[in-house]
């Protein structure tokens, strides 16, 4: 046996030692006390005794068990036996329910570390009410929504220049972010980032405010309070919600630029999930190019997508080309791209890579929102001068045929247009400011680019929330570096419990921080943290750990209440009114569609 186990050993046997004297002196004094009670109930009065003398009248009893006056002076009048034994088994048993109960919250307490709120390495109050606070986005408010700079400062509230995050657990300070904080928030499924942010963040925009999601809870909870600030517009082929304002854009605007053709012609590849196989880079580019060309002929031709989904299918169609070389004897088109379109598409694998990465607008109710008659598209210019609010709603799809490609195309054009707006403004800043709620982002719209919006949307006035499930979702689609750009350059992480692998916890246990070699939090303390609780790192202030707000438990939460009332009560009516109805949705199905008259749609 080594030394230490013979410490060890010696420990316990001294601490149940020690646990018996204290026992024993328990019992001793309860053996006292029963005999004084016994005299004083039977009215013999409080004999004179004192707790000194409790250790010689155990003592005296324990030798002479059947009779419990002996072991008193004779002086002593002390109850019947019964009395006696009545009363001290009495408190033997609550002596003994007492043991237990401290027992059993002793071991409890074991397993935890010392309490977190008086824990050491967690941000001060001074540090939140200068990093944090409401005082704090107040001060940037000229900066950050210009438009403020001449209202007078008791006049502009923290949920015009910020958003409401939490409390300090410590301080109990309410905790804001300002609108050129770019956040990201870890949250595994099921823990409440729904209610505790998305819903409260989109109802607090302050502009307009795009919104993704995979599910209806958020625009369920939302929709009916932003439509008292604005217009609302859902993206939602697959009808989830039911709301009548349907988004319609021309999923061809602005691809009369080459470069914007560019980029939504290599979103759409990127984010379908376009697998290169053997022929790598040299196939991926063939699909690109292919699809660049389709894009652009039909921008140029004054088409829209439905009518470039029929030369998809109808790959020996010539009208693409002949609309490039037609565009590029009139000056209309850039020179190259009937060329490049004929080379490309000899290559009958090549169409077969574009027919599945077009294969997200298969669906005919896609088709219909994306290719609106003249006059009817959605204005998005419009939308972003006013409180005006915009969800993507679709199911995650992991086969092809899935949204996720056309919204991430759509968020990545919106992006853009947003950012060359805003540099086209005085201030060099959107005012009102724009917001995206870009919630399950990893799902249904997987931005190349995120990591690096991240990093400059905040001088532009766009203010941007991601919420992945995992920093393995992050891993997944950006790769580690990229990852980890996105984590960098958002200004505030939030992290919530049952988050992560063993390596995840520990990686975000490591960023939360240490104080005296211990970190602030341990991994199963960030796994386990508990619905309602979150920790906060927020550029140089140590960590937070705050108490999250629901939205049943905010000031509007009756307005929020009755949204969610009339949305089902409508949804209720839809349904009554007319039974369900499939949309086509398979790519055989929109084939034989479009190959009856792929032109017949043409714009005139």
């Amino acid at each position: 046996m080594s030394p230490d186990d013979n410490d060890e050993v010696s420990v316990l046997f001294f601490a149940v030692g020690l646990m018996i004297a204290i026992f024993g002196a328990a019992c001793s004094f309860l053996i006292w006390l029963s005999g004084q009670l016994s005299a004083v109930l039977t009215g013999g009065g409080w004999p004179d005794t004192g707790p000194k003398d409790f250790l010689k009248i155990a003592f005296h009893f324990v030798r002479h068990p059947g009779d419990p006056s002996a072991a008193w002076p004779p002086a002593a009048e002390l109850g019947p036996a019964p009395v006696f034994f009545a009363l001290l088994f009495t408190f033997l048993a609550l002596l003994v329910i007492g043991v237990c109960f401290l027992a059993r919250l002793l071991l409890n307490w074991r397993r935890r570390r010392p309490v977190r709120r008086l824990r050491l390495g967690f941000a001060s109050g001074w540090e939140v009410r200068r990093l944090l606070s409401a005082r704090t986005v107040l001060s940037k408010a000229a900066r950050v929504r210009p438009s403020t700079a001449n209202r007078p400062a008791k006049t502009v509230r923290p949920e015009e220049v910020g958003f409401f995050i939490g409390r300090d657990i410590r301080s109990r300070r309410k905790l804001y972010t300002s609108l050129e904080d770019m956040m990201i928030v870890v949250a595994a499924p099921r823990q409440g980032k729904g209610v505790h942010f998305v819903t409260p963040l989109t109802i607090d925009a302050p502009g307009p405010c795009i919104v993704t999601a995979t599910r209806r809870d958020t625009f369920i909870n939302t929709a009916m309070v932003r439509a008292q600030f604005g217009e609302v517009h859902v993206f939602d082929p697959a009808n989830l919600t039911g709301w009548p304002n349907r988004l319609r854009w021309s999923f061809l605007e602005g691809c009369e630029d080459p470069n914007a053709c560019a980029v939504r012609s290599g979103t759409l590849v990127a984010a379908s999930g376009f697998k290169i196989g053997l022929e790598g880079a040299k196939a991926l580019g063939g699909v690109i190019t292919i699809i660049r060309c389709l894009l652009y002929a039909g921008a140029i031709g004054g088409l829209t997508i439905r009518e470039v989904m029929g030369w998809v299918y109808e790959t020996d169609s010539h009208e693409p080309a002949e609309i490039l070389r037609q565009g590029e004897r009139e000056g209309r088109a850039a020179s190259g791209y009937s060329s490049q379109l004929e080379f490309a598409g000899r290559d009958d694998r090549l169409w077969s890579g574009v027919m599945q990465v077009m294969s997200c607008f298969s669906n005919e109710q896609v088709l219909a929102d994306l290719s609106p008659p003249p006059g009817a598209a959605f204005n998005y210019e419009e939308f972003l001068n006013g409180r005006n609010t915009l969800y993507f709603v679709g199911r995650q799809q992991k086969e092809h045929g899935g949204i996720a490609p056309i919204v991430t195309a759509m968020v990545e054009q919106f992006f853009r247009t947003a950012r060359s707006t805003a540099m086209k403004r005085p201030t060099g800043r959107l005012d009102p400011p724009l917001t995206f709620e870009l919630n399950h982002v990893t799902n249904i719209c997987p931005l190349d680019g995120l990591p690096t919006y991240m990093g400059e949307s905040g001088g532009y006035g766009i203010t941007v929330h991601a919420y992945l499930a995992s920093l393995a979702d992050a891993r997944a689609k950006w790769g580690s570096d990229g990852a980890a750009r996105l984590w960098d350059n958002s200004t505030v992480r939030i992290i919530s419990g049952g988050t992560g692998t063993a390596k995840d916890l520990a990686e975000l246990s490591d960023l939360v921080g240490e104080h005296n070699g211990k970190r602030a939090l341990q991994p199963e303390e960030l796994r386990t943290m508990p619905f309602g609780r979150a920790a906060v790192i927020a550029g140089t202030a140590r960590p937070v750990e705050m108490w999250l707000t629901p939205w049943w438990k905010r000031k509007d939460r009756d307005d929020i209440a009755s949204g969610i009332k009339a949305l089902e009560e409508m949804a209720r009516k839809r349904s009554a009114s007319r039974p369900a109805r499939t949309a086509p949705d398979s790519t055989t199905d929109v084939y034989h569609h479009l190959s009856r008259d792929p032109l017949s749609r043409r714009r005139p």
